[in-house]
């Protein structure tokens, strides 16, 4: 009966380890795979300082801050912890009581840091809420309504995705400034435009009849054409993009083609004014 008793107190004890030695290894784990991602993803972190209009640059910066901090700490923190749960398993010393006591005494510190760190990683890297400036989009979007832009972390922009981008290029010679447009052709899609109507085809489908040659020619020569070509395919890694107010909008009509690596993110939904929420 004593040797039953022993025997299950060992078996708790290890069960308590292992729950311990999960839950360090599986956040870490975690937090490691939000590093290496912030770290793929850097030059994203400048576009979020520009395109996060609904606050202040002073909370931008806040923001920043803290999840750098918060990243780092929770890194370091678990990534100890391990290390001091892997020697004491070498040196076959006992470590649960000791990383049990610390763990119960930081946990809301742990816990608030952690929580930053996600919670600043979703809305800088994944899902970043944004305000419509201008009427380019109407009426599909007015200005002043908030919109929630998710990244294409794992895939590319497809035709009649609403794009947010930077509209910082060659071709466009502005300053901190982004755009939110629809995408209306991506690479190799067949372009064609008749010149005696004006008319502008992607795949066979007419999608707007262009106020004049020039228009025309400005795309073409953004992506390096001819001006007399009148039938190509879109090059690897361009988009094609025109705001839905074709008649209050500038877009590729004016700057041509823009590059996917400007691309910030795809509109996922409206988040304001509420009554007005819908998914895209």
């Amino acid at each position: 009966m004593q040797e039953e008793i022993i025997e299950n107190k060992i078996e708790k004890n290890n069960n308590k380890e292992l729950k311990l030695l999960l839950k360090y290894l599986i956040l870490f784990i975690i937090v490691l795979i939000i590093l290496v991602s912030t770290l793929f993803q850097i030059p994203r972190i400048d576009m979020f300082t520009k395109v996060f209009g609904s606050f202040s640059i002073v909370f931008e910066t806040i923001g920043l801050i803290l999840f750098i901090i918060s990243l780092t700490l929770v890194f370091t923190y678990h990534g100890a912890v391990l290390i001091y749960i892997l020697i004491c398993h070498i040196k076959e010393k006992e470590w649960y009581e000791i990383i049990n006591k610390i763990d119960k005494k930081i946990d809301l510190i742990n816990f608030t840091f952690k929580s930053l760190a996600i919670l600043l990683f979703l809305i800088i890297f994944i899902m970043t809420p944004c305000t419509i400036v201008g009427d380019s989009m109407n009426p599909t979007f007015e200005s002043g309504q908030n919109i929630c832009c998710v990244n294409y972390m794992f895939g590319s922009p497809s035709k009649n995705d609403i794009i947010v981008f930077d509209a910082r290029n060659e071709n466009h010679k502005v300053d901190d400034v982004f755009y939110i447009k629809r995408v209306v052709a991506v690479e190799n899609s067949l372009i064609y435009f008749d010149e005696s109507t004006r008319d502008l085809y992607v795949d066979n489908e007419k999608i707007e009849t262009l106020d004049s040659m020039s228009q025309f020619i400005t795309m073409n020569r953004s992506i390096g054409l001819d001006d007399n070509s009148n039938s190509y395919k879109v090059p690897k890694n361009k988009l094609l993009v025109f705001g839905d107010n074709r008649n209050n909008s500038y877009d590729s009509r004016k700057f041509g083609y823009i590059d996917k690596k400007q691309v910030f993110g795809r509109v996922f939904m409206r988040i304001f004014p509420f009554n007005k929420i819908s998914f895209y």
